[in-house]
């Protein structure tokens, strides 16, 4: 048993997508760019589509000036509304990191808007950037020449590094022909432009989604789901940054996961997301080294059947808080936008 360094506060309404008919899947990229200055994420979705599971929407963001306590008006990403009224594709942004710089990195699936989901299958992914706090933004640039999905990005010591399976989503969005494989992506240059750092070798077949972080000695950890076996999380890590990657296992979770989200605190680390394909909630483990896992609670569970929580993570360092933000079932498949803050002890 894994001794308890946190402690949940209750989930809130971050936006009330019930109070608009509308929904909000495949959204909730973070970012802290100053000191308690946040711009946070969300996708704002069709109603009927899929009962609400779908992408068929665009990109809004709010901004916060402390810490996350109170938010701005929401404001439409521009990129992302122009890709939806053009009606070809969708543009959803999971990911953003900020640099050393002051950069702002938004990285995007780029979706088939003609199909009742609209989250499948997937061009290119690309990427914007803002300069001035998030005010303006730039075109958007293909991230890397593969199609498929961008599934976390992380920042150290001058590097941008992405995650995505090299796998278009044409029949299923899990691996399953002989060329679908993970990479890393390295941008040194600011986020001007990406190249090819490795193919990560777990074995791609019946996985999905994927997750980075650094160990407290500075490997690169990267995790996937495991569709066959959702009591492991397969992962591997890198003492050079990606470049080679000679260590790998699967770690035990006791009560599944989907669509894992990682993050490591100074007291330990945090590992959420769905519990299982056909959980009914979100789920959060603690662990001491990211491979020994606790035995995890449920942060929250649907109120009715439908699809939901999936989610991402932001560690405000200055105040020992990680929040934590997914979606949660209100009818259906739709879904409103939700916050729990871990505080850390």
């Amino acid at each position: 048993m894994i001794a308890m360094w946190y402690h949940l506060e209750k989930p809130t309404v971050f936006v009330d997508h019930q109070a608009q008919k509308r929904s909000g899947h495949m959204g909730h990229a973070m970012v802290e760019y100053e000191p308690d200055y946040i711009l946070d994420f969300y996708s704002n979705c069709d109603y009927d589509r899929a009962n609400g599971h779908s992408g068929y929407g665009w990109m809004e963001y709010k901004r916060s000036l402390d810490g996350g306590q109170t938010w701005g008006p929401a404001r439409r990403l521009p990129y992302s509304r122009r890709l939806y009224e053009e009606g070809i594709h969708t543009a959803l942004c999971e990911k953003a990191v900020v640099t050393d710089t002051g950069a702002i990195v938004c990285f995007f699936q780029i979706t088939d808007a003609s199909k009742p989901m609209s989250c499948e299958p997937w061009s290119e992914p690309t990427y914007i950037v803002s300069r001035d706090k998030g005010e303006t933004w730039s075109e958007a640039r293909k991230a890397c020449p593969v199609k498929g999905r961008i599934y976390d990005a992380v920042y150290r010591d001058g590097e941008i590094l992405f995650i995505i399976q090299a796998n278009d989503a044409a029949n299923i969005f899990l691996g399953n022909l002989p060329e679908h494989h993970y990479e890393l992506y390295c941008s040194d240059d600011d986020g001007r432009s990406f190249q090819l750092r490795s193919v990560i070798p777990i074995d791609a077949m019946g996985k999905g989604y994927g997750a980075l972080e650094f160990t407290e000695d500075g490997k690169l950890m990267a995790c996937v789901y495991d569709s066959v076996d959702e009591f492991h999380m397969p992962y591997c890590l890198s003492a050079d940054r990606g470049k080679t990657w000679p260590d790998a296992g699967a770690a035990p979770v006791a009560k599944r996961i989907r669509n894992p989200q990682i993050v490591r605190t100074e007291s330990g680390w945090l590992l959420h997301g769905r519990n299982g394909d056909k959980g009914d909630g979100l789920v959060l483990y603690a662990s001491p080294d990211g491979v020994h896992w606790d035995e995890g609670v449920m942060v929250d569970v649907r109120p009715c059947p439908g699809v939901g929580y999936y989610s991402n993570n932001l560690y405000l360092r200055g105040r020992k808080k990680v929040l934590i933000q997914y979606s949660h079932v209100y009818d259906k498949n739709r879904v409103n936008i939700m916050h729990v803050w871990v505080n850390i002890d």
